[in-house]
């Protein structure tokens, strides 16, 4: 049990150094497929431990999880989440040729939220977050490919002032209990929107007809609205490591995700123009994707802790553009859409532990 414990020690100091490049630039995709690695190691540690500590704890796992509550206990934290994010679409023809991608990267995610959690002394629980923020900076590269746009096109803007908000919500039972660890299985929703937003244009390949003259980067060129709705399906665990110190994590598998949007092509916004569009276009998708959050955390007091991590969340979906009814003077038929979205970054929080209470079956 304790040569687990260290790995799990060493793997979460690997995470948390791996994360902190995050904020200063790099290679996202390289720190996303780190994240990746690691967490799959952390994970097969995790397994491996809590295996090894069965027999030797069977004597705890008193609980069960049809009987009466006798009491509960409470946690309340509020965190803060700085990170970088990438989203992107790409649009195709009916007989799947690739016809327009936008990609907007680089931006960075500033974001405060409230955590809560309560858990019953019969093994449930119900845990949730909700908070949202700003993405500041970052760019939206436009391509257009041939043989619908030739020559090639791509053009460069400024991303400002986009906005998400989130909020999590989970049911949970835990399955394995010890006097320093626990592992519970939930399921749960996720919500997600984000709005980005580009500024001016500039051609950066050999279209000129396509910002060739350039658009100065106070006029909005683009905004685009995605509502992410998202099933969860996961596990939650916590190890004690020494008398204060503390190692969480929170990995969810989602099965479901429903993608909901409208992109504004704001330049091109003209219901008497024939080939503009009459409003914005809405856009739709069905998927998957997956959540990491893990923290390392150390006990001031009985009541206050404060804590260090990382979150990871990717999301993907295949639907379409809806151009039927919002091109003037066309008839035209939606077209195939893929989206994706990562965020990633580093997280800390302070929490307050409250509790055991009496549980009044009454309530």
């Amino acid at each position: 049990m304790v040569g687990g414990f260290a790995k799990i020690v060493r793997i979460a100091q690997s995470v948390a150094s791996m994360m902190a490049p995050t904020l200063t630039g790099g290679s996202i995709m390289t720190k996303i497929k780190s994240l990746r690695i690691a967490s799959a190691r952390l994970l097969a540690v995790l397994a491996i431990g809590v295996s090894s500590a069965a027999p030797v704890y069977a004597a705890d796992w008193s609980y069960k999880a049809l009987d009466p509550p006798d009491t509960y206990t409470g946690e309340f934290a509020t965190r803060f989440w700085f990170g970088q994010g990438r989203t992107a679409k790409n649009l195709f023809a009916t007989d799947a040729t690739l016809v327009s991608r936008l990609t907007y990267s680089g931006y960075a995610i500033s974001t405060a939220e409230i955590f809560a959690r309560f858990e019953l002394n019969n093994g449930w629980f119900l845990k949730g977050y909700g908070g949202g923020g700003g993405f500041w900076a970052g760019k939206l590269v436009d391509e257009d490919f041939p043989p619908l746009t030739d020559p090639y096109s791509a053009t460069l803007s400024p991303q400002k002032f986009g906005s998400l908000i989130f909020t999590s919500m989970d049911v949970g039972f835990d399955v394995v209990r010890g006097p320093d660890f626990r592992i519970g299985a939930f399921a749960g929703y996720h919500f997600l929107r984000e709005t980005l937003s580009a500024f001016g244009c500039g051609q950066v390949a050999t279209n000129f007809m396509i910002c060739g003259g350039g658009v100065p980067d106070f006029v909005k060129v683009i905004t685009q609205v995605n509502n992410w709705n998202s099933v969860r399906v996961g596990f939650d665990a916590t190890v004690d490591i020494g008398s204060r110190t503390r190692f969480s994590i929170d990995a969810a598998w989602l099965p479901y995700v429903r993608l909901s949007g409208v992109d504004a092509h704001w330049l091109r916004l003209d219901p008497f123009t024939l080939g503009a569009f009459n409003g914005p276009v809405p856009e739709d998708g069905n998927g998957g994707g997956y959540q990491l959050d893990a923290f390392l955390s150390y006990r001031l007091s009985d009541m206050l802790s404060i804590g260090f991590g990382a979150r990871y969340w990717h999301m993907e979906t295949n639907g379409f553009t809806h151009f039927e009814g919002h091109v003037v003077g066309f008839a035209a038929s939606p077209q195939p859409l893929h989206w994706k979205v990562d965020n990633v970054g580093a997280t800390m929080q302070m929490t307050w532990k409250l509790g055991p209470y009496p549980f009044i079956s009454s309530m």
